[in-house]
Parts: structure tokens; sequence; C-alpha cells
């Protein structure tokens, strides 16, 4: 297989609503955005390779491709506590626990981290899958080769 066919499609696709619903409702629930199967999760903070299932490459082949999806943890993180903290207010008010909330969030916040983490990285690639779908091609490429990486099938600059 060459290296055109390892890539995925460039071209961006306009996602119908019920595609979408789909792929993020299979993320939420901790399956393969893909095949709505799995296994996908070898342990709470680590995806697997690939998927039990459909044999897609959660990383789709590519080293930095979960960048996304720490601003999607970290956005989720961040709402959870500021869900919180409103919570907290608006329950204890007129004598807010601000000392418990100064200690307490912070240790919140890991929580939510290592708790959403899962849910993040599934969600980046709903997302990817939702402009990028995959390609036969692709999914082949996914399913025979060994390596991890679309890039140690690149050929190497200068040769």
């Amino acid at each position: 297989m060459t290296p055109d066919q390892m890539r995925t499609n460039p071209g961006l696709e306009l996602p119908t609503i019920r595609r979408t619903a789909r792929l993020f409702g299979r993320a939420f629930i901790l399956r393969c955005p893909n095949c709505g199967k799995g296994p996908v999760l070898q342990h709470w903070l680590k995806l697997r390779v690939r998927c039990g299932t459909c044999g897609l490459r959660l990383q789709r082949g590519e080293h930095d491709y979960f960048v996304g999806s720490m601003f999607i943890l970290f956005t989720l993180a961040g709402l959870f506590i500021y869900a919180v903290l409103a919570v907290a207010v608006v329950v204890s008010a007129p004598t807010v626990p601000w000392d418990l909330l100064e200690y307490g969030l912070p240790v919140v916040m890991i929580v939510a981290l290592v708790g959403f983490f899962p849910f993040s990285r599934l969600v980046w690639l709903a997302f990817d899958l939702m402009l990028r779908p995959v390609t036969p091609e692709e999914l082949e490429w996914h399913r025979e080769t060994e390596s991890e990486w679309s890039s140690e099938h690149a050929p190497k600059p200068g040769r």
C-alpha cells in the first residue's frame, strides 16, 4: 500500500444531524464511534491501538492526533468545575464556604480530568470522523498494517 492510500480523504464532509448524533452518542457511551462496538479501552486512562471490532486505529495513525482531545478534556472539566462552584454558591448562600471551595475545587478538578479522560478522546475521534469519514481504503490500511503510525511507512526525507 502506498503512502497516499494510507492517508484519509482530505476533503471535509458536511455531516447529517443523524450521523453526528450517532457518532457522538457512541463516543459518550465509550464505544467506537465508527462501528458502535468495541472494546476501545485498554484501561480507563489508555485507549487500545485499534477498535476490537472494526479495526479502526483510534489515533488514525497520526502521532499528535489527540491534541484536540486535550482541548475537549479541559473544556469539559472546566465547565464541570463552574457548575460545582455555581451549585455550591447557590445552595450555601449567604455563608459560602470559600475556604472549602478554595481547597476542594482543585481536588474536584483533578478527579474531573481523570473522569472525563476517555470521553474526551472518543469525542475527539467522533468529531474527526464526523468531518473526515473513514474511507474503505483507510479502514483496510488500519486493519492490515502492523505499525502503529502512518509515518512509519512514509518515505524518508532525502531518499
